[in-house]
């Protein structure tokens, strides 16, 4: 799948650095003033690595990974979880973009092959995702995406800290792939 140059790959065991990297740029750009600095400075980089490396390592047959290159170099990568809710159904459990691209559409190509995977593989699902309350420029996007706010909670950080979040859902996987329409709006 292509975009303006930009490809996606399904990622693997190899990747799990690569994944840990991109997702410890992005957190420590959009994060910063959400986690704890000292936690993003001296125990992100092991923690993403530990977490990429052991997901990667035995994959769930229901998570999805793919990873946004352009001209070879990583841009971004989404990972999805199908199923993972009865209620609100597949999860997009990581979509993170480098700080140079957002903007660029990768992060919209990135959430659609996601929910084209959902649609493929989960029929009757939704997708939903979390998001830090704070965190606007997520929120924006996902919003212009067609997400909706079901719920607002406050959850446990990779910090150790709770911090307050919301619950973006897509009732119609395809729709937010732009496989059919949702219907009037």
């Amino acid at each position: 799948m292509a975009n303006n140059c930009v490809t996606l790959r399904q990622a693997g065991r190899a990747d799990a650095p690569l994944i840990a990297r991109l997702h410890a740029i992005s957190w420590r750009n959009a994060y910063a003033a959400i986690l704890d600095t000292g936690w993003l400075a001296d125990e992100l980089d092991t923690d993403r690595l530990t977490v990429w490396s052991a997901r990667l390592a035995a994959p769930s047959p229901a998570m999805h990974l793919l990873i946004a290159e352009r001209d070879g170099e990583a841009m971004g990568f989404v990972c999805v979880v199908g199923g993972a809710d009865p209620r609100w159904g597949t999860l997009v459990d990581n979509l993170h973009v480098l700080p140079d691209a957002k903007g660029s559409g990768v992060g919209a190509l990135l959430l659609r092959a996601a929910a084209r995977w959902a649609a493929d593989a989960f029929p009757q699902d939704g997708v939903h995702l979390f998001c830090y309350t704070e965190n606007r420029p997520a929120r924006t996007f996902y919003e212009r995406m067609g997400g909706r706010v079901v719920e607002e909670m406050d959850r446990m950080a990779p910090d150790g800290r709770m911090a307050p979040e919301v619950r973006y859902h897509w009732p119609d996987a395809a729709a937010l792939a732009g496989i059919r329409s949702s219907g009037p709006a």
